[in-house]
């Protein structure tokens, strides 16, 4: 399965192969939403003294024009750190991008995206556990990754000359390469936030599923990941890209959906055994028919799906 796209085999646990993050923007907040308010009458009586204090519209004039001049030098500061922070978060990821764009070629695309699969497809949401957080670069010798390797070298590269700039987590790396990997083959364009934390740690072994599941039971198992049929379908057609037959191994687009209409038989060398089984299940056909018909729609629903897929589960650099 070394360089086989799909899913199920991207997050697949043989060897032949909404909850949304919190995501922290800058600015988080708005420097219009900083309040500075003085009570008239504190400030008038922080600027008078005795029985000389005066507290109608001359004293509270007095005292903004005492205290602007102190408040606006502050609020400009604001201003320009929550500009600089913009700035500085847009540079990081055209950063990557680059690099990523270096090393990634339309023929190791496939690899690549598989790689985000196979990290983010840990996540359980009823134990929080798994998901996009560079795990699986603690993975590779499992018999599930294998093929792995070879997509993980090539994005080390990129992330040591990033890391010479600005140091990215594999997590961020990984997420931002397999949207690249997309875009490159002719796919949509998906952005994905930074900011996750990289995993110390392995996932624990079992949680992805295996390529030879039913339909029925993909469903079951994308559910205990937080995902819809729908879901799972629109992120099924990652698999138009790689060697399962699916037109153009180096050609994003619905052809996956289109000859899985045809229906290949369970001897065919095209697809994977999951993906002959979501066709001859009513609720996955529904929406490989939508997507075999619209190509704009299939790329739509694969974006929403791809950048819930890559906050699954990960955690967050705190402000």
């Amino acid at each position: 399965m070394a360089s086989t796209i799909s899913t199920v085999s991207l997050i697949s646990s043989t060897t032949s192969s909404s909850a949304f993050p919190l995501k922290f923007n800058f600015p988080a907040k708005s420097p219009s939403t900083v309040n500075f308010r003085a009570n008239p009458l504190t400030a008038a009586n922080a600027a008078s003294s005795g029985k000389d204090r005066v507290l109608g519209r001359r004293g509270l004039i007095f005292t903004l024009t005492a205290t602007l001049p102190l408040l606006l030098p502050f609020s400009e500061c604001i201003e320009a750190f929550a500009a600089k922070a913009v700035e500085s978060d847009i540079s990081e990821y055209e950063l990557v991008k680059e690099e990523i764009r270096k090393v990634v070629t339309k023929g190791k695309a496939a690899g690549v995206l598989r790689l985000v699969f196979h990290d983010a497809g840990t996540f359980q949401v009823d134990e929080n556990s798994g998901g996009m957080n560079g795990s699986v670069i603690y993975e590779l010798d499992r018999p599930e990754n294998k093929g792995l390797k070879s997509p993980f070298k090539i994005l080390e590269k990129a992330k040591s000359e990033v890391d010479t700039v600005q140091p990215v987590s594999w997590a961020d790396m990984i997420s931002v390469a397999g949207a690249e990997a997309v875009s490159i083959c002719g796919g949509p364009t998906i952005q994905v936030s930074l900011g996750r934390l990289d995993s110390k740690e392995p996932d624990p072994e079992g949680k992805l599923p295996a390529e030879s599941l039913d339909a029925f039971a993909l469903r079951q198992s994308f559910q205990t990941k937080g995902f819809s049929t729908q879901e799972l379908v629109a992120l099924s057609g990652a698999h138009t890209i790689g060697n399962k037959g699916f037109g153009s191994p180096t050609v994003f687009d619905n052809t996956y959906f289109k000859i899985l209409l045809e229906k290949p038989s369970s001897g065919s060398m095209i697809g994977l055994p999951s993906d002959r089984a979501l066709a001859k299940d009513d609720e996955c056909l529904r929406w490989i028919t939508k997507y075999a018909e619209d190509q704009d729609v299939f790329f739509e629903d694969f974006k929403k799906a791809y950048v819930k897929l890559v906050n699954s589960g990960a955690r967050w650099k705190s402000l």
